[in-house]
């Protein structure tokens, strides 16, 4: 197995993407620590390791919070006094109702052959409680970790962190200027500290998943996901599965001469 004794932290391990990677991580060996801002979630990807004869332990926290980050970290390396893997995948999507509403019109007037017309109103409206928290979720998140794992990375001369970015983060995605400022901000960071941990034999990649079918795109209405079909060559939604092939095998040696690249599996809807 690919990673066996090896110790993994995967944030936002409760659900979706997060729980696909861990499932899969524990699956070839390695130790996992299930990270989720819901205690319940992160106790049930847990439950889904053991239930395989993994071995995995819950650490709830908001990854927002660095003191929590910190308090986190202490828990698990504690019991484990390493960390080989960090998948920063914690992640939110907040849209308002009226964005929603508006999309829905545009959707609309681009089936009746028209040129939209309608104001999606998301960047004009958005209230800053909501900007600096998604900032905080994923950028600060990502920070606060990345920051706690490299002080054992370091000392250890070895490490893999994977970024969960997003195709908002490439190419923006129109509704949603904070999701896509902080994913593109998270691209940067990857590039940034992949540089300054290489001459360690530490790699630092990202991930930027096209339209992916988890619970987060059930904020979306109907008309909103065709859409995005419409935009996707492939005509489909991509698996969690898909995206967990990706992150494991970024986390694995055959990726041991890859570090600062955005790996972006999304079905053609950037090519």
């Amino acid at each position: 197995m690919r990673f066996e004794g090896k110790v993994a932290l995967v944030t936002g391990g409760g659900s979706g993407i997060g729980r696909a990677i861990a499932l899969g991580l524990a699956a070839e060996g390695a130790l996992v620590a299930v990270n989720d801002i819901r205690p319940e979630a992160a106790a049930d990807t847990v439950a889904a390791i053991e239930a395989a004869h993994g071995r995995a332990m819950a650490v709830p926290a908001d990854v927002a919070d660095g003191r929590a980050t910190l308090k986190m970290f202490t828990r698990f390396l504690t019991t484990w006094n390493t960390l080989d893997i960090l998948v920063n995948n914690a992640g939110a999507l907040f849209m308002a109702p009226h964005v929603i509403a508006a999309f829905e019109a545009m959707a609309g007037e681009v089936q009746a052959g028209r040129r939209p017309t309608q104001p999606l109103g998301a960047t004009s409206t958005m209230e800053d409680g909501v900007w600096r928290r998604t900032l905080a979720i994923h950028v600060d998140g990502t920070f606060h970790c990345t920051r706690e794992a490299l002080k054992v990375m370091e000392a250890c001369r070895r490490g893999k962190i994977i970024n969960m970015a997003s195709v908002a983060g490439t190419s923006g995605l129109a509704g949603a200027p904070d999701y896509s400022a902080a994913k593109g901000a998270i691209i940067a960071f990857t590039k940034s500290v992949a540089k300054e941990v290489a001459h360690l034999g530490i790699q630092v990649n990202a991930i930027a998943p096209g339209f992916i079918d988890t619970p987060l795109l059930e904020i979306l209405s109907p008309a909103m996901t065709a859409m995005a079909l419409a935009q996707t060559p492939l005509g489909r939604l991509g698996t969690v599965a898909e995206i967990a092939a990706a992150a494991l095998y970024l986390a694995a040696p055959e990726a041991d001469f890859i570090t600062g690249q955005v790996l972006s599996p999304n079905g053609g809807y950037v090519i």
